[in-house]
């Protein structure tokens, strides 16, 4: 008894192993075979006809599940009662609970009848079946698919069909939730290739756009620069004309008339000096302040006959506009010369002059001081006096809405702060 016990014993363990091994080569092949597939029609034939084929199953049928719909669609099948050259005959389409994949389909677990003639969930299809074999295929815990197997044997299906056919289902839900990946991957991927195709065309158009642009600007820009230069070309000449002018009149004239032409003459031309050096500065409307006091002061130097003069000049800024450098330099004209006169006995003079960034309520600072050891004998008297000079003066401070103040202080000074 002991030894019949024992051979029992064996012959069961060694149709263990025999499953086992069995088991292994089924999940391997199917492994191997489903790694080739590309698309969600490919991993379910393959299940349908790898589960069939390998397990000696009749018949294998796998669904869909529409979750918003509550149905389930044939989208793969097995059998000689299925498949035609065309594809699988007569797809079933089923409500959610009718017979045992509609169940499955609800509860989302594995179903083995081993006797459907008395189960009241039996859906007949196409032939009578004796027992089946229904498994859930869920991705993230719902279910996506029924696969079911039907027999015509009763008690045909067992245990380790069922675990098999789960092992199997489990190895298909990862290449789907990989095929479904790089399907999302590759719509995404689409609707960036349009929206980078719109962009680029939208793109093309406003190059197009801001290059016709760019081409009437320049265009406009360059005529507007010709004009410009024109404009200041004749101006200049125009200030040279009349300069001439007054040294052929100086060259005539008795000695009083000719004070006062050099007076015009020096007005003249240091306006003509700030349109000379318009053409220095990149800026259309803006003049260098350093090139050009540099320009008015050597012309004032040579002009100062019989006496030498030393100008230092400390300028905190680079450019000015016209609307102010005019009155600025006729002021500095005007201011130089006035010195000039009250120094009049003295032979060699030492100026500052000072351009720098006022500390109060004005934008600027401009300064003349020498280092005299007396003060100058009269004062600018702006409000009173009727000499040509001093009434230039007193309009070009007006026209810098400036404030002027005269004093003495280890020298003479002249301070005007203005705004720009």
């Amino acid at each position: 008894m002991v030894d019949g016990l024992l051979k029992n014993m064996k012959k069961k363990a060694l149709v263990n192993q025999v499953n086992l091994s069995l088991l292994i080569d089924v999940i391997h092949k199917f492994s191997q075979d489903i790694i080739s597939a590309k698309t969600e029609e490919e991993v379910f034939k393959i299940l349908a006809n790898e589960v069939s084929q390998q397990m000696d199953f009749l018949d294998c049928v796998i669904y869909k599940v529409d979750n918003h719909k509550n149905i389930l669609r044939q989208v793969a099948a097995y059998g000689p009662s299925k498949i035609t050259n065309s594809g699988f005959e007569n797809p079933l389409e089923l409500k959610f609970g009718q017979g045992h994949a509609g169940k499955v389909a609800q509860t989302g677990q594995t179903l083995l009848v081993d006797d459907v003639t008395t189960s009241k969930d039996y859906f007949l299809d196409v032939v009578q079946a004796g027992s089946e074999l229904i498994v859930p295929v869920k991705i993230d815990n719902v279910v996506y698919a029924v696969i079911t197997s039907e027999h015509p044997d009763k008690y045909f299906y067992k245990e380790n069909h069922k675990k098999l056919l789960e092992v199997i289902t489990s190895i298909a839900v990862g290449a789907l939730v990989k095929i479904h990946e790089a399907e999302e991957l590759g719509m995404v991927k689409e609707k960036l290739e349009v929206v980078l195709e719109r962009k680029s065309s939208d793109l093309d158009m406003a190059i197009e756009t801001l290059s016709t642009q760019y081409s009437k600007l320049k265009y406009q820009h360059d005529k507007q620069e010709s004009l410009f230069q024109e404009v200041h070309h004749r101006v200049t000449n125009n200030l040279q004309i009349i300069s001439s002018i007054l040294r052929l009149y100086m060259n005539q004239d008795d000695p009083k008339s000719i004070n006062s032409l050099q007076e015009v003459h020096n007005r003249v031309q240091a306006m003509a000096l700030i349109y000379q050096n318009i053409y220095k500065s990149m800026e259309v409307n803006m003049v260098n302040i350093n090139s050009y006091l540099y320009d008015l002061i050597n012309y004032l130097k040579s002009s100062s006959s019989g006496k030498t003069v030393f100008i230092e000049v400390d300028v905190e800024f680079d450019h000015f506009g016209l609307d102010v450098l005019v009155p600025l330099g006729l002021y500095i004209t005007e201011v130089y010369y006035y010195w000039l006169k009250q120094l009049g006995e003295t032979n060699e003079i030492n100026l500052r002059i000072k351009l720098l960034k006022d500390k109060g309520d004005f934008s600027f600072c401009f300064i003349i001081e020498d280092d005299e050891a007396k003060p100058f004998k009269e004062k600018l008297d702006l409000m009173e006096a009727e000499d040509v000079s001093s009434t230039l003066i007193s309009a070009l401070i007006e026209q810098l809405e400036g404030k002027f103040t005269q004093g003495f202080q280890d020298g003479n000074f002249m301070r005007l702060r203005f705004n720009a």
